[in-house]
């Protein structure tokens, strides 16, 4: 199955950081190899929820590949533990589907569920999809917020520079009336 799916190549620093949270090794291995391959991603496993908040701590991973049944937690708390550190996009692993898990999955952010055993290839294409539609948004919202400062920038400026024309134009009647009343005296004396 490795050499079915396609290798995507990334520049020198811009591997997506991947965190799989799985308890079965076989499972958490056969990701973390099919992954690496396909995606050259920085994988980090982690074998429990405790395990991947720490992980998470120490270098926080763009996508979140979840186990719902972990040891220490289900994979839906521990999607709202990450979400509450930074919102990416996760993707729910489980064995025994229900409508409810998928739901509540969903309403957390879940980029997708995927039913066990599932198919590599399809797993490695949503993967792919959810990476480059967080860099996608991280970009989006870093213009937003270079835009917001800007824009609050220019608002300030604005407050200053009418400031700044108060006093020309208060000057300017200022001296028109000094003007007026000297060519009045002017006028007056020659009278």
């Amino acid at each position: 199955m490795l050499n079915e799916s396609p290798t995507i190549e990334y520049t020198t620093g811009d591997h997506p950081r991947i965190l799989v949270v799985e308890d079965d090794p076989q499972i958490s291995e056969l990701l973390e190899s099919h992954l690496n391959y396909s995606l050259s991603a920085e994988l980090r496993v982690a074998a429990s929820g405790k395990q991947a908040l720490e992980l998470d701590d120490q270098q926080p991973a763009e996508v979140v590949l979840v186990d719902y049944m972990l040891p220490d937690m289900d994979g839906l708390e521990l999607i709202a533990a990450l979400n509450q550190r930074r919102h990416r996009p996760t993707i729910i692993m489980t064995g025994h589907p229900t409508l409810g898990r998928a739901i509540e999955a969903m309403r957390l952010g879940a980029a997708d569920m995927f039913v066990k055993p599932f198919d590599l290839d399809k797993m490695t294409r949503t993967v792919y999809g959810a990476i480059e539609k967080h860099r996608h948004d991280q970009v989006r919202l870093q213009r937003l917020t270079r835009m917001r400062s800007l824009v609050q920038l220019a608002i300030r400026d604005r407050r200053g520079l009418r400031r700044k024309m108060d006093l020309l134009c208060r000057d300017m009647v200022v001296g028109y009336r000094e003007l007026t009343e000297k060519v009045n005296r002017f006028q007056n004396r020659g009278k």
